[in-house]
């Protein structure tokens, strides 16, 4: 009786075993976590594409959103003019009293 209760046992792992791969069944996937411990996970491949897809709309809207205030800003300067205040680095090198040079850098704005 022990046989066959192990018997039926096998039999049907291994027909959960074979049969997994052949439906869209949730991957078993091994990997390193956030915090540098190894983990184990179920992952449905359907929601791996659901959440990549939910990745890439945010970041387009996100790169909408910068070109649209790119865009507003040059309409604003346009309009407004824009503010340019034209600064030079001026490098002065003099010699002090003992005869060693002596460097300074002056930022003037016009």
């Amino acid at each position: 009786m022990r046989k066959f209760a192990l018997l039926a046992v096998a039999a049907i792992g291994s027909g959960l075993l074979v049969g997994t791969p052949l439906m869209a069944q949730p991957a078993i996937q091994f990997g390193i976590g956030p915090d540098g411990r190894p983990q184990i996970g179920v992952r449905d491949p359907q929601q791996e594409e659901r959440e990549r897809r939910e990745r890439w709309r945010e970041r387009r809207e996100a790169e909408r959103a910068y070109e649209q205030g790119r865009r507003d800003a040059r309409r604003d300067e346009r309009r407004y003019g824009a503010y340019e205040e034209t600064c030079r680095n001026v490098t002065i090198v003099e010699e002090d009293r003992w005869g060693r040079s002596v460097t300074r850098r002056v930022r003037r704005c016009d």
